[in-house]
């Protein structure tokens, strides 16, 4: 019961201090660590995503066991790329790692793991898309390393699955804010420019006697003639008229 408490707590307060400036890779750095104070026995947490197809490794809470990704990556199979392709959570202990994954094997007996839990992580690339391998909306995996044998048990790896499942919603989320939060700052500079533009064009109009299309094709050529903006020439122009025509 209390280490369902402290899952949820960790997670309320993942939530609770998501900023829309944050990184996914920041945030998912945050994420590994809080997960190694969740489980006793973790002694180091990596985040493999994939990029253009491709895994690589853009959090670890011990820079010394990237090997272990490493390793992965090269030959193409390990506990973490199994993870990430099927959905579903991989425990894996040194003793039986050999037969399936010698190259994983190999790595993780050099640096003393002993035990490995890898939890599929689902979550939008820096572009707020998904990256998909074949037909898997794949993402990557969230990979728990322990120096002790047989180490996390089956409720621990209930909670982190539920962890990492709903972490993955919440990044999902956050994303897909901050992108609207940016395209509808883009819309107000977009609108504020056009009728920046347009009571320029009204001031040339009505200064030098053109009409419409007149108008604006003199504020083209201004833009070229000065190497400025239109938008630029524009603010001079609705600021301050006398300036450029004279009082």
């Amino acid at each position: 019961m209390d280490q369902f408490r402290d899952t949820t707590s960790a997670l309320r307060e993942l939530t609770e201090s998501i900023r829309l400036d944050e990184s996914r890779d920041e945030l998912l750095a945050r994420v590994a660590k809080k997960v190694i104070g969740l489980l006793p026995q973790a002694d180091a947490a990596t985040v493999t995503l994939y990029e253009d197809n491709d895994p690589s490794t853009v959090a670890a809470t011990d820079e010394s066991l990237l090997p272990l990704d490493k390793a992965q990556y090269s030959a193409d199979e390990g506990p973490c790329l199994t993870a990430a392709s099927s959905g579903t959570i991989v425990r894996t202990r040194l003793e039986t790692a050999a037969g399936r994954w010698p190259d994983f094997a190999a790595a993780a007996e050099q640096l003393g793991v002993r035990t490995s839990l890898s939890c599929p992580l689902f979550v939008p690339d820096e572009g707020h898309g998904f990256k998909r391998r074949d037909t898997e909306p794949l993402s990557g995996a969230l990979n728990i390393w322990s120096y002790t044998e047989n180490a996390f048990d089956p409720v621990e790896s209930a909670l982190i699955a539920m962890f990492t499942s709903a972490i993955s919603v919440i990044i999902l989320t956050a994303s897909r804010w901050a992108a609207a939060e940016k395209q509808a700052e883009t819309l107000v500079a977009a609108l504020e420019t056009r009728d920046t533009i347009a009571t320029a064009k009204g001031i040339v109009m009505a200064r030098l006697e053109l009409n419409a299309d007149e108008a604006f094709r003199w504020l083209t050529e201004a833009s070229q003639h000065t190497n400025r903006k239109i938008r630029e020439i524009s603010v001079l122009i609705a600021e301050d008229p006398g300036a450029v025509f004279g009082r």
